[in-house]
């Protein structure tokens, strides 16, 4: 098998089925290698790369080896990131990220109005919108692209190369340099093949100095003399004019067409940064807005509520929630809702309001049967809601059908990520029947409270319009009628403001 390789490199070299075209090509992309200011890098008869050559890769690798280092360090890669967005900032956005800063804020929020607040914050978003316009997101996506063309660039695998010539070669071992013989090109086509991709866009036109200084800040310490630097980057470009990495490896394939791996880099750093800034503006305002929402549902529920155990459901509960949230994935968003639904049934309508109703719709004398029987539709309703609330908690038990799917995906999440699309999934059907249960009973209520505002008005009335029989209703009512009316609809009015703070 290998003598039958070493005959097609053989037959590959000795020009069979070349057109005359690429037979002229080749003569001059060999008057080229020859003219070339790097001529000596390759032996046009032989077709070997010169040590010249091997020992110019080991010159670079030895230069920018501490660079490599610098790469390996997750955490540094980190603090050059955060530092090339903070290059570009002036003392204006310094000022303007300062008022925005958590700890600033909550000692704001001691003396200051929330709606106040919220105004304020959203001022400092749109001004920090402003003050980091496009030409500094422009200047920070063009530094950590020239980041990341160095980094490219330094964990080229020189090491894999100088291996080609000895199998024992450490990285970053410079006490003594390797003796390079010389070899056929053809051995080392694609390590130079890669060397032009990872070197195509260094170029000393480039601002290397700034980026070089970050790293130095990074480091605590210069990783490379900045002279040396930028005359490597320059005779790197002029490898690339030239082409003479190119020409060598046309002429040894035989290809004088033949190209390297075009590489693009496009970062959006400075956007990212930006939008990171507005939404944590955007979260302090969340979490006054979330504080103020909460305030108005614990003051609603005292209204509602004479019972302090409102907890009626097991498993769709915001507690349980909880082990989807910290995974970043989607949680049970109705959970609050759905229980006080459950609580305000218990509590209130499956008696209360169920026996008023009765009262009000069975015995009284209506004048519009339409309304009479718009209002016992939506009694009915509201105690149709009943059911499947119990039946969507059961699903989500450990031994209900969702909730152990859920589990189960769980378990797995962390090793296989398609399990989130998988939970997310699960939970977004669950979300919207808990929402669909939720808004039936409110339209319901709603319709309940209307009418009833409608009664109590008539009750008033020297001649009521829509019962005529008010006395006789009277004395079916163990409290007075016309208070547990407006009682009633006033409690009917809180649970909607508090199923709308519940499902925003």
């Amino acid at each position: 098998m290998a003598e039958d390789l070493m005959d097609k490199v053989f037959s590959f070299f000795s020009g069979e089925n070349l057109t005359d075209d690429k037979q002229n090509m080749l003569k001059g992309i060999a008057k080229e290698l020859g003219n070339s200011k790097f001529s000596k890098f390759f032996r046009v008869r032989s077709e070997e790369a010169d040590p010249s050559f091997s020992s110019f890769l080991f010159s670079i690798y030895k230069t920018i080896y501490p660079i490599k280092e610098f790469y390996k360090d997750v955490k540094k890669q980190g603090q050059l990131k955060s530092l090339v967005v903070e290059s570009c900032l002036d003392d204006n956005i310094r000022e303007t990220l300062k008022r925005l800063d958590y700890a600033v804020l909550d000692e704001k929020s001691k003396t200051t109005p929330g709606e106040e607040l919220i105004v304020s914050i959203q001022k400092d978003i749109d001004l920090l919108t402003n003050q980091f316009d496009i030409v500094k997101i422009v200047t920070a996506n063009r530094r950590y692209e020239l980041a990341g063309i160095l980094g490219r660039f330094v964990n080229y695998d020189f090491a894999g190369f100088f291996k080609k010539f000895d199998p024992h070669f450490a990285d970053g071992s410079f006490i003594i340099e390797p003796r390079f013989p010389v070899i056929k090109t053809i051995l080392i086509v694609d390590q130079i093949s890669e060397f032009l991709t990872v070197t195509q866009h260094l170029r000393p036109e480039d601002d290397w100095t700034s980026l070089l200084q970050l790293l130095k800040v990074c480091e605590g310490s210069d990783l490379v003399e900045l002279t040396q630097f930028n005359n490597l980057i320059k005779t790197l470009r002029e490898l690339h004019t030239t082409k003479i990495l190119e020409l060598m490896i046309q002429y040894t394939l035989r290809n004088p067409v033949w190209q390297y791996k075009s590489a693009n880099f496009k970062e959006t750093i400075g956007e990212d940064w930006l939008q990171v800034k507005k939404n944590e503006g955007a979260g302090y305002i969340a979490i006054i807005n979330n504080a103020k929402k909460n305030r108005q549902i614990r003051a609603l529920t005292a209204q509602i509520f004479e019972s302090a155990d409102l907890v009626r459901l097991e498993n769709y509960t915001i507690q349980l929630s909880e082990n989807f949230r910290k995974r970043n994935l989607d949680y049970f968003f109705y959970a609050e809702g759905l229980n006080y639904l459950k609580a305000f049934m218990d509590d209130f309508s499956e008696t209360e309001l169920k026996e008023l109703c009765d009262i009000l719709i069975i015995r009284g004398q209506w004048t519009n049967n339409h309304m009479s029987r718009e209002m016992s539709e939506s009694l009915h309703r509201v105690t149709e809601c009943f059911q499947p609330i119990l039946d969507l908690d059961i699903v989500m038990s450990e031994d209900g059908s969702d909730g152990g799917r859920l589990r189960s995906a769980m378990m797995r999440v962390d090793r296989d990520p398609t399990q989130a699309r998988y939970i997310n999934s699960i939970l977004a059907r669950i979300n919207a029947e808990a929402l669909e249960i939720i808004n039936e009973a409110a339209q319901s209520l709603i319709v309940i409270g209307k009418h009833l505002k409608m009664l109590v008005e008539d009750e008033k009335k020297k001649h009521p319009e829509l019962l005529i029989n008010w006395k006789e209703l009277k004395m079916y009512s163990k409290e007075d009628l016309d208070q547990r009316m407006v009682a009633d609809y006033k409690k009917i009015n809180y649970f909607i403001q508090l199923m709308r703070l519940c499902t925003q």
